[in-house]
């Protein structure tokens, strides 16, 4: 984080400091930024919510035969994607790291996201072209992976590098109120045109909020050099990355590997539990389309509409866990309690 806190001239809140303060502590010159960033993380997480419902509906109605007249299902397909994904990370993560390391923040944003929209381009361009599900399925959940750990941690990143860690105590509870709010209108989005536009135009609307969400990262940038040109925050946000990797850091320290298991544990949870509802899913489109249920609307728009929604419910629910139950979880459970509130849930959800 930054060591120089960035605060107005004479110390003196206005307005918007004060209506923000209403929502967490803020001093003088700090909550413009906090919106701005709160802003970018609804963006960003309305463009991932956007397209991550598609990463179902172009793969769960996959049927790929096998010798012997046997057939790989859509919910299998994606067990096995998910662990080829696993293992293109190992070697993604240092890639990503060497290119960091060659130019500054800035630049690693921008050109990230650009390649990345211009990846959704060409995913629409192949779907409008009439390429098969079947050979864009695979190659899109598994882009969407990467897509979701490099975009959304970048924007963490960025605003790290903006803050102290006083200020990010303070203000990243504001930003990722806006991420929240933004995973809620992405999924309504979609959920709300995939029916009217199909799966292929719903890439270019993310397409689009991710640009808007470049030119909110330069203005941000813009704005804090102009502010504090001599701040050490800025200065370490336009420096290019270290060479040192996640992989390291996490095997160097024992609490971070022990929270890598445990994510392990969860995500191995969550395979199988994904991989039950989406035999399920597969088989409600299916009977809909062939039982003439379906209201005019096809295997991969019902798949995209049912997880679209599935997603706005969850992150409503997270908005509220947010608001009202982690600050007390923490108080009264600790850390160490805290973390068996996932796997207990996970547990519950998929036992019923």
């Amino acid at each position: 984080m930054a060591t120089t806190a960035m605060v107005a001239p004479g110390g003196k809140k206005s307005w918007l400091d004060r209506l923000i303060g209403l929502a967490a502590e803020v001093n003088a010159g700090e909550a413009m930024t906090a919106l701005l960033l709160a802003c970018n993380g609804f963006l960003i997480l309305a463009a991932y919510y956007v397209i991550r419902p598609l990463r179902e509906a172009l793969l769960l109605p996959v049927r790929i035969g096998l010798p012997g007249g046997g057939a790989l299902t859509g919910p299998e397909i994606k067990s096995y994607a998910g662990a080829i994904l696993a293992g293109l990370f190992i070697f993604i993560v240092p890639l990503y790291g060497i290119f960091a390391s060659k130019v500054n923040r800035l630049q690693l944003i921008n050109w990230v996201t650009l390649f990345f929209v211009s990846n959704l381009v060409v995913f629409f361009f192949l779907g409008q072209a009439g390429v098969s599900p079947t050979v864009l399925g695979v190659p899109f959940f598994l882009w969407i992976g990467i897509f979701n750990l490099m975009v959304v941690a970048q924007f963490w990143s960025f605003a790290n590098d903006l803050y102290t860690p006083d200020q990010g105590k303070r203000l990243f509870a504001i930003v990722g109120f806006g991420g929240s709010l933004g995973a809620m209108a992405g999924s309504s989005i979609t959920s709300v045109l995939i029916a009217r536009l199909g799966e292929f135009k719903m890439m270019l609307i993310s397409a689009g909020i991710l640009l808007i969400c470049l030119a909110l990262t330069n203005l941000i940038q813009a704005r804090e050099k102009e502010r504090a040109p001599n701040a050490s925050g800025q200065l370490q946000a336009e420096q290019p990355l270290g060479r040192e990797g996640g992989f390291q850091l996490v095997l160097r320290q024992r609490y971070l590997l022990l929270i890598g298991m445990l994510t392990l544990a969860v995500q191995f949870v969550n395979t199988n539990g994904n991989y039950i509802l989406g035999e399920t899913l597969t088989q409600m489109a299916r009977t809909a389309v062939a039982g003439g249920a379906s209201g005019g609307l096809s295997e991969r728009q019902i798949i995209g509409s049912y997880m679209a929604g599935t997603d706005f419910w969850q992150n409503l629910l997270v908005v509220v866990i947010q608001l009202f139950l982690v600050s007390r979880i923490f108080k009264y459970l600790g850390v160490g309690g805290a973390l068996f509130i996932l796997p207990t849930i996970a547990l519950s959800s998929y036992g019923l």
